[in-house]
């Protein structure tokens, strides 16, 4: 945990770099799909904005629960495949600071017992409040570097 510091303040920072890429980003080019069976640049942007309520959740988990018990998270499986192209892309945009915000708060009312925690999750053999901060961080920053690619990447260069 020696990097906890900088995994909070990035995680304080990634709205910003998350509204400055949206903003970006021409409105044609937000729905396009670029690569078949795979998401829009929209559908990244919302998803991000999505998940928040379940991490914050996360969040409350490892504050209020001496073990807790993660179920997966698991997007396309258990919501309509279009969900997310419904979504608003301006009220995604907008609410995604105020939804880190308010997990950011959460995890800073953790004490030394909280970060002692380890959850149970099945897709993962160890679960602990740093590996899921951690977790977040890489998460945010997948996603914005898939929005950029799906955006400027050439079609040869093109990941599938």
């Amino acid at each position: 945990m020696k990097d906890l510091s900088e995994i909070l303040t990035c995680l304080e920072k990634s709205p910003a770099i998350f509204a400055n890429l949206a903003a970006s980003i021409p409105e044609a080019d937000r729905k396009k799909r670029r690569v078949e069976g795979a998401w829009t640049v929209h559908e990244h942007v919302c998803h991000l904005t999505q998940v928040q309520p379940m991490l914050i959740s996360r969040c409350r988990m490892f504050r209020d629960e001496a073990r807790p018990v993660i179920r997966p998270f698991l997007p396309g499986k258990s919501d309509p495949e279009d969900d997310l192209m419904q979504m608003d892309w301006d009220g995604a945009v907008a609410d995604f600071p105020v939804l880190r915000r308010e997990m950011l708060e959460v995890i800073a009312s953790f004490d030394e017992t909280v970060w002692s925690r380890e959850a149970s999750h099945p897709e993962y053999s160890r679960y602990t409040p740093y590996i899921f901060v951690r977790h977040v961080l890489m998460h945010d920053h997948c996603h914005m570097y898939r929005i950029e690619e799906l955006w400027l990447t050439t079609d040869e260069y093109l990941t599938a």
